[in-house]
């Protein structure tokens, strides 16, 4: 009998094709927890469409594991198909316009001088807050590098195959993001004034 809890997650693949549900568990187990919060934070906190997304995902995966290249590596290849999981929903739902309208409803002009020393006093629940708020008006492609390379800990090789762009591209889009984020942000640095 096979020990699938030792075996890396490519062999649990090859596994997986063969018809072994056992093998689907263990990857199940190891990818499932840090995929819904992948999808939480890609999905506007919608914990909901998250769980629908990565019910979705791992649909896929067990319907056709042939699907998976035995040449690549898993984890980039799992988390392009959350990835292209994630393009599907922003297509097919109108999850930018919802965020675009709660942040137009509950914002403030951001140069509003009361609103610029009530700021510097938020903590970091706030920041985060506000992080939150701002990752949801870019768009999906400057959004997911952010994800992957900040809270999901991808190198930037992973996220290019992840992406299907080069690492040139994903360097470029991080240096926007990260820019993007660092002027809408600044009211949190308490040494700029």
């Amino acid at each position: 009998m096979v020990n699938y809890a030792v075996c890396t997650d490519e062999e649990l693949m090859l596994h997986l094709t063969r018809g072994e549900a056992l093998a689907f568990d263990v990857l199940y187990g190891r990818y499932s927890r840090k995929l819904l919060g992948y999808f939480v934070r890609m999905l506007n906190y919608d914990r909901e469409r998250a769980e629908d997304a990565l019910q979705d995902l791992f649909l896929k995966v067990v319907e056709h594991p042939e699907s998976f290249d035995p040449a690549r590596t898993f984890r980039p290849w799992i988390y392009a198909l959350a990835y292209n999981t994630c393009k599907n929903y922003y297509k097919h739902n109108t999850l930018k316009k919802e965020a675009h309208q709660e942040l137009m409803i509950s914002g403030q002009d951001p140069d509003e001088e009361p609103f610029l020393k009530a700021a510097r006093k938020l903590d970091s629940a706030s920041f985060r807050k506000a992080l939150e708020a701002l990752l949801e008006e870019l768009p999906i492609e400057k959004k997911e590098v952010f994800v992957l390379r900040y809270q999901e800990n991808h190198s930037l090789l992973e996220i290019a195959s992840i992406t299907g762009c080069s690492e040139g591209t994903v360097k470029s889009r991080i240096h926007y993001t990260l820019r993007t984020l660092e002027e809408k942000l600044n009211v949190f640095n308490p040494i700029k004034d």
